[in-house]
């Protein structure tokens, strides 16, 4: 009976890992933490990979989110300590794309009034950071934002710095890029259809039709 239990057991192990090789994604905890002192009362989280394409990827992806979100809470705290008073904010997180290809999570920090965006992609194979040009089969990527974003730049009055900008995340569907508004408030965001730049792209940056 024994083994007929554990044979079962090894067969569910099995199914499941099959299962998840089958759709690419990486299994994440939401982990919460906080610092609380008489300076700053502060709560981030972050993602926590329990099942990556490899230990690698795994621990290469957890070490950098997680010192990440700290470091929105230690910032928070030594500008606290610095303008002698006592500030509250939080650090939260949304994975906005984890398929085979890419694995993208956005944080939004919170404090004193202020809210801003970072965004990182990254690979699954080997938990590598991509930069923006790297989404692109062409040197010119820079002209081909400027032109998809145009418009929305003259409306938020947003200069052209697209080979400085570092700070996007992926969806299923959309590039957004991050910026940092003139009058220095809440993180300016916008979204391109990769549709709409697909020629200039990787090829596995569109998500296959289902």
């Amino acid at each position: 009976m024994k083994r007929i239990a554990c044979l079962a057991a090894a067969l569910v192990c099995l199914w499941q890992i099959s299962a998840a090789a089958a759709d690419g994604q990486m299994d994440y905890l939401p982990i919460e933490n906080r610092i609380q002192d008489e300076w700053t009362q502060y709560v981030y989280s972050y993602p926590q990979i329990t099942r990556g394409e490899s230990k690698v990827t795994e621990q290469r992806l957890n070490g950098f989110l997680r010192e990440y979100s700290q470091s929105t809470a230690l910032q928070a705290r030594l500008t606290a300590k610095k303008e002698s008073r006592r500030l509250l904010g939080k650090t939260t997180f949304e994975v906005m794309r984890n398929d085979a290809s890419y694995f993208s999570v956005v944080f939004t920090s919170q404090l004193d009034g202020r809210q801003w965006q970072k965004g990182f992609v990254f690979l699954p194979q080997n938990g590598s950071q991509l930069r923006l040009e790297d989404l692109f089969v062409t040197p010119e990527f820079s002209a081909v934002l400027s032109q998809a974003t145009a418009a929305w730049r003259q409306s938020n009055a947003v200069a052209d710095g697209f080979p400085s900008v570092q700070d996007f995340y992926l969806t299923a569907d959309c590039l957004i890029l991050l910026f940092s508004p003139p009058d220095g408030g809440d993180t300016l965001s916008c979204s391109i259809p990769l549709d709409q730049i697909a020629s200039s792209l990787r090829e596995d940056l569109i998500a296959p039709v289902s």
